[in-house]
């Protein structure tokens, strides 16, 4: 019974075993154009980068925040979607004063609270992810001056011995 070396699998009388022979990656693996795939070569430079696209991220989030209560004030503020739906109930929702216009407008004041508190808590986690990189960095710096040090004393101590000298 043949088996080509080359193949992803192998038959055997009906049994199907992984070719171990041949490597094969999922596509699902291969890096699309434009993508760095596993390249995982980080300097502070890079850092640097994604420290300021995370803050830009956060920043331009956080504004947008505050900026949104336009549209609240568009659906007639915090009255009208607080429950208040116009008949002798106080302010009334640009959708109207009969029953389910209110509903709609009470649906609509949840949805764009729950909408707001999360786009500001995805700012502060875009913040704190920002500010833990720049951790990163700096321990990264530490380190790298660190290593700059002990190869310039392991240059120092191979010349030494070279020399024949001790110290």
């Amino acid at each position: 019974m043949p088996i080509t070396p080359l193949a992803p699998t192998v038959h055997i009388s009906g049994i199907t075993m992984d070719n171990v022979n041949k490597a094969q990656t999922p596509s699902g693996l291969v890096p699309g154009s434009g993508e760095k795939g596993d390249n995982t070569e980080w300097d502070a430079s890079s850092l640097d980068s994604a420290i300021e696209w995370l803050e830009s991220h956060a920043s331009f989030l956080n504004k947008q925040s505050y900026t949104m209560v336009e549209i609240q004030d568009r659906m007639g503020g915090v009255a009208a979607s607080g429950g208040m739906n116009g008949v002798g109930g106080g302010a009334t929702s640009p959708l109207g004063a009969f029953d389910r216009a209110g509903d709609l407008a009470r649906k609509h004041g949840s949805l764009f609270t729950s909408t707001q508190q999360n786009v500001r808590k995805l700012a502060d986690d875009l913040y704190q992810a920002a500010n833990a990189l720049r951790e990163v960095k700096e321990n990264y710096e530490t380190a790298e001056k660190a290593n700059a040090m002990s190869a310039a004393e392991m240059e120092r101590a191979f010349s030494q011995a070279s020399n024949g000298s001790n110290g």
